[in-house]
Formats: structure tokens, sequence, C-alpha cells
């Protein structure tokens, strides 16, 4: 799969697991971090072992 498209959606997981903490008032439940801290991983983890290049030149203009 192309590289850009895993980047993007771990980086949206990402962005969405660091603002899901704003929601919850007297603190995450016990165990929310750890197993977000996973998931976030495991997305970057995808984009490195499935994620291929595109292999267009980009322009540097």
């Amino acid at each position: 799969m192309n590289r850009r498209y895993l980047a993007f959606v771990a980086l949206a997981i990402t962005m969405l697991f660091g603002v899901s903490f704003a929601l919850f008032d007297g603190g995450a439940p016990r165990g929310y971090a750890a197993i977000g801290g996973v998931v976030v991983a495991l997305s970057w983890i995808a984009v490195g072992v499935f994620g291929r290049d595109d292999h267009q030149p980009r322009d540097r203009a």
C-alpha cells in the first residue's frame, strides 16, 4: 500500500487518540493510555512494514 496513505491514517489515529483524552471528565479509564499507545505504535509500525514508496520523482520547485 502507498506509504503516504498509511502515514496519513497513522497520523489521524495518533491525533484522535491524543484528543480523546479531553473527552474524559474525571480522567481516562484504567488502561486507556496503554491500550491506545499500543494501537498508535502498531499503526506506525504498519507504515514501515507495509508501506511502499511511490517511485515517482518529486518536484523540487
